[in-house]
């Protein structure tokens, strides 16, 4: 893996910060996943610096740069108006909560500070040692700094520990996770080592935030290829410490299934909340996914959200189990708006459900029925109308009430299945005849 790819993709603000630590005297370097996409080919979404420089020296050299942290890390707005993080070179103290240090000692080596990361693809930095010429440049003369071999692990598909695994990941549990998501996000397996050391110690990960376990989840789920990593977190034993409820009724389909959901040609690279449904879909109790969520600190909107996905999918796999038919998707449709006020959720499910596996021999032209009525912006809610409850009352010539709901909603039937133009005139003549019929 060549660092010229890192030369290439390193954005000027970053590198302007770099030469600004060495005009200073200090060492400048670009660490950790920034160095990892790079080599891959990917666009760094943070690019973290690391210096000897302590942060007290960090802001005579960037007067403007903001300090409010006891981790080293001081944040330099630059040019680009972005703050860019540069941290000192430090080793953590040992970890009481299994999260994060109890202290932190600065250090004056870039190699130090590489120990104590996590993983051997994530140790690498690009730059320059201090004591290196003044005449050097740090971004065209830097090298990659790779003591640990993360180059070749990342080449050769593996996520290893930095040192020994148990001892990284009883300083912090959720270090498990991230080798969980790096494998889903760069298709890499765990080598054996590192494999004992999460199965040993999964259980620490029950002790993690649930906003941390929600979001390395999001990563994993985010991912192209989510399947093996997967299932390694269920082997290894970290869905039985994250999620009993998932892991009581785990079955060996479930990550290709959430896998097959997003990703396919012309579409986005994955559907966040399918995916979550999916991953829940075997656990028959909503309230067992929706306790799930909530100990992940899952946003209520998105609680709210799978409970209407799966509402629609036991209502989609009623309508196969029924025969299917461009009846029951003009039903499915209304349903779906209901439940989620948006028809074309009908649509979606049946995708979601036809990529899976788990749908009938019929979905496919209900599915069809669907997308059809769809693109024909046929009526499934009261709002799809060419009239309102207003007009219907006056239309009608009695007072408000109950009754206005059910003679809409059954207008959005009969429209629905073209019983009856969605014309105005043709609404009202049909509500004054079931308003007529449904009278003593």
């Amino acid at each position: 893996m060549n660092p010229a790819a890192i030369r290439a993709a390193l954005p000027a603000d970053v590198a302007g910060v770099m030469r600004a630590l060495r005009t200073a005297g200090f060492g400048a370097y670009v660490v950790g996943g920034a160095v990892r996409d790079a080599l891959v080919g990917r666009t760094p979404a943070d690019w973290d610096l690391a210096t000897e420089a302590t942060p007290d020296q960090m802001r005579i050299i960037f007067p403007n740069a903001e300090y409010e942290n006891r981790f080293g890390t001081v944040g330099v707005p630059t040019e680009a108006g972005i703050v860019r993080e540069v941290t000192t070179f430090r080793a953590d103290g040992a970890s009481s909560d299994a999260r994060r240090p109890d202290s932190i000692v600065f250090l004056q080596r870039i190699e130090g500070d590489l120990a104590r990361r996590d993983f051997t693809i994530n140790a690498m930095a690009f730059g320059l040692a201090p004591e290196s010429s003044r005449r050097l440049d740090p971004v065209t003369d830097s090298a990659l700094i790779d003591p640990y071999g993360g180059a070749e692990d990342l080449a050769a598909g593996i996520v290893r520990a930095v040192g020994d695994p148990a001892e990284r990941f009883r300083e912090d549990a959720l270090r498990m996770l991230r080798a969980i998501r790096f494998a889903a996000r760069f298709a890499l397996t765990i080598e054996p080592a590192t494999a004992a050391a999460i199965q040993r110690d999964a259980g620490l990960a029950a002790r993690l935030s649930g906003e941390r376990i929600g979001a390395e989840m999001d990563g994993v789920l985010a991912a192209a290829r989510p399947a093996l990593a997967l299932q390694i977190a269920y082997d290894l034993g970290l869905i039985a410490a994250i999620a009993p409820a998932l892991a009581a009724d785990w079955a060996d389909e479930i990550p290709k299934r959430v896998e097959s959901i997003g990703g396919a040609a012309g579409t986005p690279a994955y559907d966040p909340l399918g995916r979550l449904a999916e991953l829940f879909a075997q656990i028959v109790d909503d309230e067992d996914v929706a306790a799930t969520l909530e100990s992940w600190r899952r946003p209520r909107a998105t609680i709210h959200e799978i409970r209407t996905i799966r509402t629609i999918d036991r209502m989609s796999n009623e309508a196969e189990l029924a025969g299917g038919g461009r009846a029951r998707a003009i039903d499915l449709r209304i349903a779906a708006a209901i439940a989620n006020g948006d028809a074309r959720d009908a649509a979606r499910q049946l995708r979601r459900r036809i990529a899976t596996g788990r749908a009938s021999a019929c979905a496919t032209s209900m599915l069809a029925a669907c997308e059809a009525a769809d693109a024909d912006a046929l009526p499934a809610a009261a709002h799809d109308l060419a009239i309102d409850g207003d007009l219907l009352v006056a239309h009608c010539g009695e007072a408000p009430g109950a009754w206005v709901g059910e003679l809409l909603g059954q207008l959005v039937i009969d429209a629905a299945h073209g019983r009856v133009p969605n014309t105005a005139d043709a609404l009202l003549s049909r509500a004054a005849e079931v308003r007529r019929s449904s009278l003593p």
